[in-house]
């Protein structure tokens, strides 16, 4: 599947891109066909001038190809092609400027018509031409609800037993599809906490009863169990938070270390949010356009890994394995860093080590090299039914659920 993030900025004084269901932020948002759900959607822009952004939506396939077949009007409601985004609001008394850009999805003026996965594009008015430009590009998808889903989580897995991997089960109830082959018609993706690097594409079932499509034993769907997330709270330039060592402003920007962090041996109950994160900051009660931007220094400390490259991951870097990300190593402290400009609030990361040899091949990064596989690990898993009978144009999401396991609720 050529598809590697969640979202990507292409404009680099953008930060901050939120896109959610209602008040829940997930990975990768999935709203249900003809619902009243709706996703909002904000970003940042840190040149402080008014730009005029638009956005648009486009349906793509399964694998997030763009749908070539359909046309515009098979698939959205819309009143322009390009709509304006009209919230627009001003930061409040912080020490770097910015304006808050916001809006919801679907609205009275667009709203997608069939199930599938969509690209969302919000676009910028270029300075010198007028003409839009791409500023981000995110993806969402529209559940049709037509083919049940069962979801089950287990460490008793085919290669070892309450060790280091869970193993996921499956089970779609295709009866109301209409397809002909359903082992052929339908296939499903698997994610592990929203991650995309190891996420499973069209596993093959490993059996049918009728029309019901069963995974069972498959020894794809099993994952390194990783270990709970780490996280810090920074709500203020006044002092430092949680797992915050200290803040200094060197102008123009306030810094904030935090405190070193180790690899770890051992698994660490706690009770994680799985790569989330909240905007918030002491400082106003509004902290959309309230909180501050502080540069933010990881710090890792432990021996070089000559063979792979470490990265900071959570749903707030959009699960990018790439450049803004990756950690440098410090040969002289022997710690691995990495600063990132963020805004105020709670943010929940995780380690991940990906082999040098597989960074261009797109391969699967690590977690035990840095944070361990355990399988007492709380992990939020994602299954996704895709359905395309002969003669269809688009891949339907016509099923989809998700489940967080936790040996605790066992």
């Amino acid at each position: 599947m050529a598809f590697a993030q969640a979202w990507q900025i292409h404009d680099k004084d953008l930060h901050t891109f939120r896109m959610q269901v209602d008040d829940y932020a997930t990975a990768f948002p999935v709203l249900r066909l003809n619902r009243s759900e709706r996703l909002y959607i904000s970003f940042d822009d840190l040149r402080h001038d008014y730009r005029r952004f638009t956005y648009r939506i486009e349906h793509v396939s399964a694998d997030f190809q763009s749908d070539e077949g359909l046309f515009d009007t098979e698939y959205v409601v819309a009143s322009d092609t390009d709509l304006p985004i009209e919230g627009y609001a001003q930061s409040m008394n912080t020490s770097v400027l910015y304006n808050h850009y916001s809006f919801f999805l679907p609205s009275t003026d667009m709203r997608p018509l069939i199930s599938g996965n969509y690209r969302l594009v919000i676009s910028v008015e270029d300075d010198e031409t007028d003409e839009l430009r791409p500023a981000i590009t995110a993806y969402f998808a529209v559940n049709e609800e037509t083919a049940p889903v069962s979801l089950l989580v287990n460490t008793d897995t085919d290669i070892d037993r309450d060790a280091s991997h869970q193993q996921v089960a499956v089970s779609v109830d295709c009866s109301g599809l209409g397809v002909r082959d359903a082992a052929q018609d339908v296939h499903i993706v698997v994610r592990q906490n929203g991650r995309y690097d190891n996420q499973v594409v069209r596993p093959r079932p490993t059996y049918q009863m009728g029309t019901t499509l069963r995974w069972e034993h498959c020894r794809e769907l099993i994952f390194p169990a990783g270990n709970e997330y780490r996280k810090f709270e920074q709500t203020s330039t006044r002092y430092p938070g949680l797992h915050v060592d200290r803040v200094n402003y060197v102008e123009p920007f306030y810094y904030a270390p935090l405190q070193r962090d180790l690899p770890r041996r051992n698994y660490l109950y706690d009770e994680d949010q799985n790569g989330r994160f909240v905007i918030t900051t002491e400082q106003s009660g509004e902290p959309d356009t309230g909180a501050d931007y502080q540069y933010i220094l990881f710090n890792l400390e432990m021996p070089y890994l000559p063979n792979h490259d470490l990265y900071v991951d959570g749903i707030w870097t959009g699960h990018q394995l790439s450049q803004p990300y990756r950690m440098e190593y410090n040969h002289e402290e022997g710690i691995y860093m990495l600063p990132v400009l963020l805004k105020e609030g709670y943010y929940s990361y995780q380690y991940l080590a990906m082999p040098k040899a597989e960074a261009t091949a797109k391969g699967a990064a690590q977690t035990a090299p840095v944070e361990g596989d355990f399988y007492q690990t709380e992990n939020i898993y994602d299954v996704f039914v895709y359905a395309r009978r002969p003669g269809e144009r688009y891949d339907r999401l016509v099923g989809w659920r998700q489940t967080s396991y936790s040996i605790r609720n066992k």
